[in-house]
This record gives structure tokens, sequence and C-alpha cells, in this order.
């Protein structure tokens, strides 16, 4: 499994550009070992952004044309126009992201997008990794730290990364194993905390839309500032999480004995607890492909399991939606999920179109 993700970390890096010498004879060692990649791989190489000059705003909108033309007609074997990063407008960028999505679809279920962006000659261009619900993946950044996206993350890193500070964008949720660099910090940006650390292990959690944003250190140290909130600076010690509000308010005070209510904006620091018999956490259990929940609201677990199932739930019971759960699973369907859940409380679904209806 980890050869397979690693096959598609390295095509989505050639694609981008940003295949090292190393790595492009370790990919070449895989695609002949898969054909199929390989076949992927020569229709991803017909697609080269480089430097043609200025065309007119009416060759700009051709080239995109005969670029999401030849994606949908399926033209696997028409070589597609070479096109100008520079040329394309800031207003197309939507554009520009529909066709690389629609191209990377051929990468399967990974889904990883090396999407690169800038806005003059002389604007540092950013690499985009992505993950679609239902699908995880790994990178090895520059400065060789490891990453484990979870389903539904994005994660962004400077083309000169490692070179004038090591700096990442994260939305969702990320395992980050930091190599170590006692001079130049490791900072993540997410948009509501920022976390710096020098070499350690943690995990962070912060999707859009979820009420809060969770850092949780497994070794090592790290140091979070609350954007919001007076700008606090929270110092964690391994084996501790930090919960932050997505929205704080200025009397956000920290506190140490409960884990904040979602309708009042805390910062609560909290210990790190295992799973009773055994040695491991729920808050690294995704890496391991655990599904783990601990005294969640349906509610909250509607917006998990669509993201780890890949799939959207309608819920039109609403005294589920506040039923507490906790339990653990690993490789269960979706089906034998919700029939676990069931058995704490009684409800009814069904399956249509590719959506799931609760009743």
């Amino acid at each position: 499994m980890e050869q397979h993700e690693r096959l598609w970390e390295l095509m989505a890096k050639r694609t981008a550009g940003s295949l090292s010498p190393a790595e492009e004879m370790e990919l070449e060692v895989l695609l002949e070992a898969s054909p199929e990649a390989a076949r992927q791989q020569a229709l991803l190489d017909k697609v080269s952004l480089q430097s043609t000059g200025k065309p007119t705003p009416e060759r700009k909108e051709m080239l995109l044309d005969r670029i999401m033309g030849g994606i949908a007609a399926g033209e696997s074997r028409e070589a597609l126009p070479v096109v100008s990063e520079n040329s394309i407008p800031v207003r197309r960028g939507r554009w520009r992201i529909m066709a690389a999505a629609s191209l990377l679809l051929l990468l399967g279920a990974a889904m990883v997008l090396y999407l690169r962006t800038s806005t003059s000659t002389n604007a540092v261009v950013w690499s985009t990794v992505q993950t679609r619900p239902g699908s995880k993946t790994r990178i090895t950044l520059p400065d060789g730290t490891l990453v484990m996206l979870n389903a539904g993350s994005t994660l962004s890193y400077p083309s000169n990364f490692a070179k004038s500070g090591r700096v990442v964008k994260l939305t969702g949720e990320g395992y980050f194993d930091v190599t170590r660099m006692p001079n130049d910090p490791f900072v993540i940006h997410t948009n509501t905390i920022d976390i710096k650390v020098l070499g350690t292990t943690f995990n962070v959690r912060a999707y859009a839309d979820e009420s809060h944003t969770e850092t949780a250190l497994i070794s090592g140290a790290v140091e979070v500032t609350v954007k919001d909130g007076g700008k606090q600076h929270i110092t964690l010690s391994p084996k501790q999480k930090l919960l932050v509000a997505n929205t704080i308010t200025d009397t956000a005070k920290p506190a140490t004995t409960a884990r904040p209510d979602e309708l009042k904006p805390l910062i609560v620091l909290e210990s790190i607890e295992k799973e009773h018999g055994g040695n491991q956490i729920a808050e690294t259990a995704w890496v391991d492909n655990r599904f783990v929940y601990r005294n969640e609201t349906f509610l909250q677990l509607i917006k998990r399991m669509e993201r780890w199932y890949g799939i959207t739930i309608e819920c039109h019971n609403q005294s589920l939606l506040q039923t507490s759960f906790t339990g653990n699973v690993q490789g269960e369907s979706l089906d034998q999920l919700l029939g676990m859940l069931k058995q704490t409380k009684q409800f009814e679904y069904n399956v249509t179109a590719g959506k799931v209806f609760i009743h």
C-alpha cells in the first residue's frame, strides 16, 4: 500500500515539475512495474506549463477551451497545447484548477493534485497537495519532513521551501513527522492558529466545517499562536493537545478541565489519553486507517463519515443528531458502521443515487 501511494506522489510531483533526479529514477522503476500507471504518466507528460510569450486574450481563451474540450472528450492520444503559466490571468484561476483536476482524476483514488500558481515572474510559486473525501496520501517535503494527509485536506508549500524558511499552509487534517533543524523552525499556518516547531511529531486537525482546530503533540515541543483572542502563545508538551474554537472572542481564556462546548468559543488544553486496553491514541488513529469516535454527536459523525467514505449523508431524524456515540472501527464499510451505530440508537437509512438518507 505504501508503494502504491508513493507512485501517485511521484507522478504528481513530476507533473508539478518538482521531482528531484533521485525521485525521477525511483519513479521510472515504479512505472516499469505498473504499465497502467506508465500510460497515465505519458498522458500527464503531454501537459507542459512553459513560457511561450504573451498571447492575446483570444488566444488564452482558445488554449483553455482546447484543454477543457480535450479532457471532456477523452482525447487521450491527442497532443495537448502548451500553455504559458504566466499567460493565464488570475480571473481564470478557477478554470485552471478545473482543468488540472479533470486531468488528474486519471490518478485514481489517491487524488493528489500539485497545482502551481503565480501572479508574476518574481512571485513565489506554491505547490498544493489535495486529498478528496474517501482517500489519504503521504507527502515527503523537500526537507525530508513526512506528512500524512487525511481525507478532504489541503497542504500548500512554496517553491523556495527550506531555503527561505519552512512554511506550509494546512486546511483539514495532517500528521507531521518534522525533520529537526534547530536553526530553521517549521511553521504551519491554519485559519485559526499558527504552529511553530523545530523537530517533532504531532497531529493537526483544522477542518473549516468543524467548530475547533486541534493540535495533538506526540513528541518534541510546539508553540501555538492563536490568531484571534489576543494573539496568545501556548507551548505544548508531549501527550498534550490544544483545542481552539474557530471563532474566538477577545475574552477567551485558557482552560484545562473540560472539552469546549461548541457554543462557547474557548481555548482548551487537555492531556492525550490512550485507548482502553492499548497504547494507541484516538487523535492519530486515522493514520493506521482506524475510525475512532469518542462521545461525538451524530451531527459531528456525519461530517467525519462523509470525508472518510467519500459520500453525502442527509439526516432527517432530528433527535438522532444530538445523540452521542463512542466506538472504534477499522476496515468496516459504511453499511457496517451504520449498523453498529444503530445498536446505540435505533434509526433507519437507505442509499439512493449515491447519497445516504437517514430517518
